[in-house]
């Protein structure tokens, strides 16, 4: 009479393997898509900390000396990098996507303020609206 508890080879099909891929491959995709979300919200607090950074930076230098803020827009790279405040000044003149800020001096009420833009922020935050 044969052992009816004698172990049973069990082989692993095609298919069986086809169905594990298959769902390694969707939790894959869904964690590729939320990884990529996370570093578009890195860059763009990055790049908001450089131009509050930025900011700060220039109208400092404004204080120090007022005829500065006649060529502002031009000569801004050149105050980031002389500014002790700076570790890496070429990363500083770059937004989180690598692209240099835009930096513009306006009059409002007589008084000119500095304004520091980055086009790639501006079209992050309408996305995420």
């Amino acid at each position: 009479m044969r052992n009816v508890w004698q172990a049973t080879r069990r082989h692993i099909t095609l298919i069986e393997i086809m169905i594990v891929m298959t769902l390694i491959a969707m939790i894959l995709g869904v964690v590729a898509y939320n990884y990529q979300g996370a570093l578009e919200e890195g860059r763009a607090f990055e790049t908001k900390a450089g131009i509050e950074k930025i900011r700060t930076i220039l109208t400092l230098k404004v204080a120090q000396d007022p005829s500065a803020i006649d060529d502002m827009s031009n000569k801004w790279p050149d105050y980031v990098r002389q500014s002790p405040l700076v570790q890496n000044p070429d990363k500083m003149i770059k937004d989180g996507w690598g692209v240099p800020y835009k930096v513009s001096v306006e009059t409002q009420d007589g008084n000119p303020v500095i304004t520091v833009k980055s086009d790639n922020l501006d079209a992050y935050e309408g996305r995420n609206k």
